[in-house]
């Protein structure tokens, strides 16, 4: 029976049986309907053994045998359309995990490469906010070695690395070298305090230091800027960090400096609210890491301890001579020294004279006379100096492979609310009394970021 409804000659007759039952011609597509009408009967047990039996042995279907089931085939299709849409829910999940049986190939594929795709564009996400975001962590394996050199050759005539960063005591002791100019740019007159100074300090670096193959330093400003930063564990990261005390100079009258310096606790004058750019409270922002503290009298701390490390080399930056007379009095447990100075420096400074250093006056005399192009000799009335925050980044670039800068830079002029530190709420009107022209500084060091010789961590 199967045989004879699959060949040419069973199509005909069944569609003879059809066109009797329904007095119709039957079309082809009809005819395929019926014989998935006929598999279904099958398949559902409509058509007994017999009734197939006897259709192999004649080759024939009595109509009356076949005509019940087609009718009932017919009625099952009238009434089954009723239920196709409540049974298609049912069948899409079987449908789709033929699909997915058929095509898993493909499909693992298709998901590999989405993957991929993820990955790639995550990994270029991670990169931009490398290239283009702070902090950026150089590879250590990678130093510039060389770089800054040449790029500061184009910024500072005549660079060389050669001048120590410390006095020695042989070089005054020994070959008592002149020196050209008086404080800060040079030790002229100060020779014979310097000498019992030098004899009671330090001038080497740590050995931590001097065999590092790449020196990648930061130097940290005091700006308003690094107030909830949350740079601190970015500059812990780096081998050398370099802090100095802040460069304002609070507003007092001329009248309180000699009263400062003789009776400070009774005077009348306004209290300075000057500290040494402090860690303590904010490292969050600023880091715990110190390796070199620039100082001077005025901005020192009496217990370095607070605000440092103990390893932390103390640098001390003379302005003028009554710098070394102090610095000699506090060591040799002295007579302090009082006159000469616009604020009261400390009386008790709690230091190890073994981490104390002084710094060589040609770093100053490059930064004033490289840099900021001022005169080495001015009139008393109209001199300037340079801050201790840019003789600091002059420092860095004749003693580091890597120079990056956070925390400088002041607010706009007319802007005379904003406070200009990270740690107090002293505005811009604060420096309207200091020896220190900002705006200049500023374009040297926008000079120095535009050559690349130094990378600012913090808005400039």
């Amino acid at each position: 029976m199967l045989r004879v409804l699959w060949g040419r000659r069973g199509l005909r007759l069944l569609s003879r049986m059809c066109a009797a039952v329904c007095r119709r011609p039957m079309s082809c597509s009809a005819s395929s309907r019926m014989l998935r009408l006929r598999r279904a009967a099958r398949w559902h047990g409509m058509m007994t053994a017999e009734t197939l039996g006897r259709g192999r042995e004649d080759g024939l279907v009595d109509r009356t045998e076949l005509l019940p089931a087609l009718l009932g085939l017919r009625e099952r299709t009238v009434t089954s359309g009723s239920h196709n849409e409540s049974s298609g829910p049912r069948l899409m999940p079987l449908l789709l995990i033929k699909m997915i049986n058929k095509s898993r190939g493909k499909i693992l594929g298709v998901l590999a490469l989405f993957l991929v795709m993820v990955w790639y564009s995550i990994y270029r996400e991670d990169r931009y906010i490398q290239l283009f975001y702070f902090p950026v962590q150089e590879n250590k394996t990678m130093c510039p070695l060389g770089e800054v050199e040449r790029k500061a050759a184009q910024l500072i005539g005549n660079y060389t690395r050669d001048h120590p960063l410390f006095l020695q005591l042989k070089d005054y002791f020994w070959v008592k070298t002149p020196s050209l100019y008086e404080l800060p740019y040079g030790t002229k007159g100060s020779e014979e305090v310097l000498l019992r100074l030098l004899s009671i300090t330090h001038y080497s670096l740590p050995e931590s230091i001097q065999r590092l193959k790449c020196r990648r330093c930061a130097v940290v400003g005091n700006g308003h800027r690094l107030r909830n930063s949350s740079m601190g564990e970015t500059i812990n990261t780096y081998d050398v960090v370099i802090r100095y005390g802040p460069v304002s100079v609070p507003l007092i009258p001329p009248r309180c400096h000699q009263q400062m310096g003789l009776m400070p606790l009774m005077s009348p004058c306004p209290p300075s609210r000057l500290n040494n750019a402090p860690v303590h409270g904010y490292e969050q922002d600023v880091g715990s890491k110190t390796t070199m503290r620039l100082f001077y009298p005025e901005s020192a701390h009496f217990n370095p301890r607070t605000e440092n490390n103990p390893d932390t080399l103390l640098v001390l930056v003379p302005f003028k001579p009554m710098d070394f007379q102090w610095m000699e009095a506090i060591l040799n447990d002295k007579k302090r020294v009082r006159k000469g100075f616009w604020k009261q420096p400390p009386l008790i400074w709690d230091a190890n004279p073994e981490q104390v250093r002084i710094l060589n006056p040609y770093y100053m005399e490059v930064t004033a006379a490289k840099l900021l192009n001022l005169p080495m000799k001015q009139p008393r009335k109209v001199k300037q100096k340079p801050t201790t925050g840019l003789l600091a980044i002059t420092l860095a670039l004749h003693f580091c492979d890597l120079v990056h800068i956070a925390g400088f830079g002041y607010p706009d002029s007319a802007n005379k609310k904003q406070t200009i530190h990270y740690y107090e709420q002293i505005t811009l009107k604060s420096m309207a009394a200091s020896e220190h022209n900002v705006s200049h500084e500023a374009v040297a060091i926008k000079r120095m970021l535009e050559l690349g010789l130094i990378r600012n961590l913090t808005y400039f």
